[in-house]
């Protein structure tokens, strides 16, 4: 079958995906190895009706609905959050209830029980809606949803990605790449691409978010004990007396080098199975130095590495990987989130000397250790790298 053939036939499988019968469909979304996300969901030609298990940073389960237009549009959509084993009679941890009209969505959010008056109000969009709820990963039964309206062919189709909450409207890009592809991308952060595979029917049978930061796989299967799996996550969580924690946990390093004290705040990603560095961490390109928010050292004293003082205060720390060696960014901006890396803003980019580990590290760790009469030595150690710096204090 040629490519326009197999193409026309994906486009009309799509199109009456919501005619055919009903089924469940189930999807496993992993981190590595490690199974961050479960969900289920049943489409027919009225009604968008799922569950969505989260894992991080604590275990719950996101049960939506979505009522769907003449043309599968979704039309309102009712969103319940709770942990696993709670009264199902008892207030959810959160409810979300929205409803789109041609340009104005409304919606109405409780937390515990309790009106959210942050949350609830009035948003203005253009165009068909998306719904989100700002979980990642997100539901990907809103996905295939848009994907059987949209109808693709070789233009893109565009959906206003509306939630509870302030702030702007981002919008996300429907874009096919083949016959069994179709990129979608969200102006919520910059170049943020998830790539679906499709099959003949027009379901989503997989999501490769690996251009992200959230770095997510997601995979169609035949079948899945949803509820055991909580059950099973929801012991984890008993055993350790509290949430499991962020999936990239945050951490500081602390160290006082002669008369400085520094401090150094960041998260600790984990390597769950993945090659790292070249993968993970692209080559050629700058790295936030862990996960989520910047990293961000603080010193008390002017450091200096090599021939560079850095004068006392708060920078960001950015690191540039190659095959070959690896620099420090030094930033002068701080505060802002990990994707926020403005190179305008660059106070002094040095070299580290790479070591190769016989061991690989399992999470990403920065130390800060003395190193001779008066300076210290900076290292930063994952999978099968380490990145040192000497520094003195001036």
């Amino acid at each position: 079958m040629s490519k326009i053939a197999a193409t026309a036939l994906l486009m009309l499988a799509a199109g009456s995906l919501g005619a055919q019968a009903p089924a469940t469909a189930y999807i496993v979304t992993r981190l590595g190895v490690d199974t961050v996300a479960i969900e289920r969901y049943t489409r027919t030609s009225g009604k968008l009706e799922g569950d969505q298990a989260l894992k991080y940073p604590r275990v719950r389960v996101i049960h939506y609905v979505a009522d769907l237009g003449p043309r599968g549009e979704v039309k309102s959509v009712r969103a319940v959050s709770r942990s696993p084993g709670t009264d199902p009679k008892a207030p959810p941890l959160l409810q979300a209830v929205g409803k789109f009209g041609d340009s104005i969505a409304v919606f109405e959010v409780q937390r515990n029980g309790a009106a959210d008056s942050s949350m609830t109000g009035q948003k203005i969009f253009h165009g068909s809606v998306q719904p989100t709820f700002s979980v990642a990963p997100a539901a990907l039964g809103f996905y295939e949803q848009s994907l059987s309206v949209a109808n693709l062919g070789r233009d893109s189709v565009v959906y206003a990605l509306v939630g509870p909450g302030g702030g702007p409207v981002p919008a996300i890009t429907l874009r096919r790449r083949g016959a069994d592809s179709v990129a979608f991308t969200s102006s919520f952060f910059p170049n943020w691409t998830e790539v679906a595979r499709v099959d003949s029917r027009g379901r989503i049978t997989g999501m490769n978010a690996t251009a992200t930061t959230v770095k997510t796989i997601a995979e169609r299967v035949s079948n899945l004990d949803f509820d055991n799996v909580v059950k099973g996550w929801a012991a984890i969580e008993a055993a350790k007396g509290g949430p499991i924690g962020q999936m990239s946990p945050p951490d500081t390093v602390k160290a006082t080098i002669g008369s400085a004290n520094i401090r150094i705040a960041y998260s600790r990603p984990l390597k769950r199975g993945r090659v790292i560095f070249g993968n993970i961490v692209p080559w050629n390109q700058v790295w936030r130095t862990g996960a989520n928010a910047a990293t961000q050292l603080t010193t008390d004293k002017d450091l200096v590495f090599g021939t560079t003082v850095v004068p006392a205060g708060k920078y960001t720390l950015w690191t540039l990987p190659t095959p070959t060696g690896a620099k420090l960014i030094i930033n002068s901006e701080t505060g802002q989130w990990g994707t926020n890396y403005h190179a305008d803003k660059d106070f002094a980019r040095v070299d580290f000397t790479t070591n190769q580990l016989s061991q690989p590290v399992e999470q990403f760790v920065i130390g800060v250790a003395p190193q001779g009469a008066a300076g210290g030595v900076l290292r930063l150690a994952w999978d099968d790298r380490e990145y040192v710096i000497p520094f003195t204090v001036k």
